[in-house]
């Protein structure tokens, strides 16, 4: 493993005493970590140092503006302290840019006027991903720690996923599994981008499972079409990226599943493949699989449950062949599964359950570029 040291910016102000002092106890917590930090009020300095030695006004301004403007582009966590009854402006543009350029950011806001109703402007919160600490030793916490906390006053699990480095999984499993469930916990607490699957303007799903000898081939054959537009879409999206099924999904397990259940014939199969392997050339494809799996009897009780439009004409031998072929398709993938136990998981109603699927999918993503940067 590489034993470089994460470089971090900590944007604030810096223009009277009192933040200067307060600065250099955070920037003490930061050297503590073992953090490269920039730390603009002793790296870039002051435009009176520069004009003692001869700089004009205007050019010891420029000068400290394109030497903290590269050090955000270098960082990897910029650090934006919140305290003031508005934030300092200057740290305000560097946390713009630093959010552009898909770096994370941590707030801090040791100021009691946050416990006002309202919290910051939206888009200050929004850019920091909701990641604020209430002082130092908090920072220090969400810094170095790489395991899920959970705020049991919101019940809202948090996880911290290194960096926003691009990052692209497929949420995988059968019906009744749990994807959209894991994959909301992922986009609202994890900082993920969600594709989710191209349902709602399905023309024959609401009546494949009743039909599914005249609807379930022309079906695939716009599944197909749809996540082959998904995935030529990817390399525009920024940031982490989780899909609910991916174009693997239907290759490896749905076409032969509806054939298997007697749905359409070899000659439909062979067509479906043909076009599925003769897209797969110029696809971006996931970087991780992750399963989400139950028992089949659990995934039947939470179809029945949730009563979806066309569900109830779901036949059990169906549902079956899409269960097996899942297991088959991710036991033969091996290692570069990412397994959530569902059936054991509450991930709709408890915070600890949601919070152990997030550190699962984390630890695994971290183990996979440790392996890459030791490989």
């Amino acid at each position: 493993m590489s034993n470089q040291r994460i470089r971090a910016y900590y944007a604030a102000a810096l223009f009277n005493e009192g933040e200067r002092e307060f600065n250099l106890r955070v920037k003490a917590m930061l050297d503590e970590c073992g953090l490269e930090t920039w730390f603009p009020q002793e790296d870039a300095g002051f435009l009176e140092d520069y004009m003692d030695k001869g700089m004009t006004l205007a050019e010891a301004r420029h000068h400290i503006f394109e030497q903290n403007l590269d050090a955000v582009r270098q960082a990897e966590v910029l650090i934006f302290n919140l305290d003031g009854r508005v934030p300092d402006e200057g740290a305000c543009i560097e946390a713009g840019v630093a959010y552009g350029l898909d770096k994370r950011l941590i707030g801090l806001q040791t100021d009691f006027r946050a416990v006002e109703p309202g919290g910051n402007n939206l888009m200050i919160d929004g850019v920091l991903d909701y990641e604020i600490a209430a002082d130092i030793e908090e920072l220090r916490s969400m810094l170095t720690k790489t395991d899920v906390a959970v705020d049991l006053r919101t019940d809202s699990p948090q996880v911290d996923l290194s960096t926003k480095e691009p990052t692209y999984i497929a949420v995988t499993g059968p019906l009744g599994a749990g994807k959209t469930t894991l994959l909301e916990i992922l986009s609202e607490h994890g900082g993920w981008q969600q594709l989710e699957e191209p349902n709602e303007e399905n023309p024959y799903l609401g009546e494949v499972y009743a039909n599914p000898e005249d609807l379930a081939f022309r079906m695939q054959v716009y599944y197909l079409a749809k996540r082959a537009q998904q995935h030529q879409q990817l390399p525009g999206l920024r940031g982490r990226v989780a899909q609910e099924r991916s174009i693997l999904d239907d290759g490896e397990v749905f076409f032969a599943a509806y054939h298997r259940a007697g749905a359409y014939g070899e000659s439909d199969l062979k067509t479906l493949l043909d076009m599925y392997h003769g897209l797969l050339p110029g696809l971006q494809l996931p970087d991780r699989i992750v399963a989400v799996d139950a028992p089949f009897e659990a995934c039947m009780e939470r179809i029945g449950e949730r009563s979806r439009e066309g569900e109830q004409h779901l036949d059990e031998v169906l549902a079956r062949s899409i269960y097996d072929g899942y297991r088959d398709w991710w036991n033969n993938l091996g290692a570069d599964v990412i397994w959530i136990d569902s059936g054991n998981l509450d991930l709709a109603g408890s915070p600890e359950d949601r919070a152990e699927a997030l550190r699962t999918v984390h630890d695994a993503l971290q183990v996979s570029a440790s392996t890459e940067v030791a490989g």
